[in-house]
């Protein structure tokens, strides 16, 4: 399976660090990446991940902060457990 990521335009470390003007327009593109990625993927599903800080697992600062989206159909991760251990 294939992730996409959806990143804020300005650098930040943390999703704290973006302005709520920020927030929403991040969220909006993640909405609208989304719709295409099912699509193009072939999925009826999506799972969205966030990872804020290193002990959730975020491994790369700075601009890298995102939502990853991740297209789903039966049988993908094998299962809701499977995503968590797959993202």
């Amino acid at each position: 399976t294939a992730d996409v990521l959806v990143c804020p335009l300005r650098p930040v470390e943390r999703f704290r660090d973006m302005s709520p003007e920020e927030v929403t327009d991040l969220f909006q593109a993640a909405q609208r990446v989304g719709t295409v990625v099912e699509k193009h993927f072939q999925g009826t599903s999506l799972t969205f991940s966030m990872q804020d800080g290193p002990e959730a697992g975020q491994t790369v600062k700075d601009s890298e902060w995102n939502i990853k989206i991740f297209p789903r159909a039966a049988g993908t991760f094998g299962g809701d457990d499977g995503v968590i251990l797959g993202v």
